[in-house]
C-alpha cells in the first residue's frame, strides 16, 4: 500500500481565476514584471492585495480635502474678526479726535481699513 497522500489547506493551494484584463492594464503587469523579475501572476497579486490600502489612501485624501476648505473658511472669518476689532478702533480714535488734524489723519486710516475690508469680502465670495 502507498503511503496516503497529505491533503494541502485550501488557504495554501490558493484559488484560480481566469481574468481577462485590458490592454493597458495588461501592458502595465507585464513591464512592471519585466522590470521587477517576477511572475505576472505575483505583480497581480501584489497588486491586488494593496487595492485596500488604496482605499484608505483614498478616503484619507477626501478626508484632508475638507480640512483644507475648513481651515480655509476659519482663516477667513479670523481675517475678517481682526479688521472689524481694527475698524472699531479706528472708529474711537476717530470719536476722539480734538483737532482737524486728527480728524483727517484717522479717517483716512478708517477709509483704508474698510477698503482692506471689502477687498476681504470680494476675495472671499470668490
Amino acid at each position: 500500500m502507498a503511503p496516503k497522500k497529505q491533503a494541502t489547506p485550501a488557504f495554501k493551494r490558493g484559488r484560480e481565476f481566469k481574468l481577462i484584463l485590458s490592454p493597458d492594464v495588461s501592458k502595465r503587469i507585464e513591464a512592471k514584471a519585466k522590470a521587477e523579475g517576477r511572475p505576472q501572476s505575483r505583480i497581480i497579486l501584489n497588486e491586488l492585495s494593496a487595492f485596500p490600502d488604496l482605499q484608505k489612501q483614498s478616503r484619507l485624501g477626501e478626508l484632508v480635502d475638507h480640512m483644507e476648505t475648513t481651515l480655509a473658511r476659519y482663516s477667513a472669518r479670523i481675517v475678517a474678526t481682526d479688521l472689524g476689532d481694527a475698524l472699531l478702533q479706528a472708529i474711537d480714535s476717530v470719536l476722539e479726535a480734538k483737532t482737524d488734524g486728527e480728524l483727517t489723519s484717522r479717517i483716512d486710516r478708517l477709509r483704508h481699513l474698510r477698503a482692506a475690508m471689502l477687498k476681504h469680502e470680494r476675495v472671499a465670495k470668490q
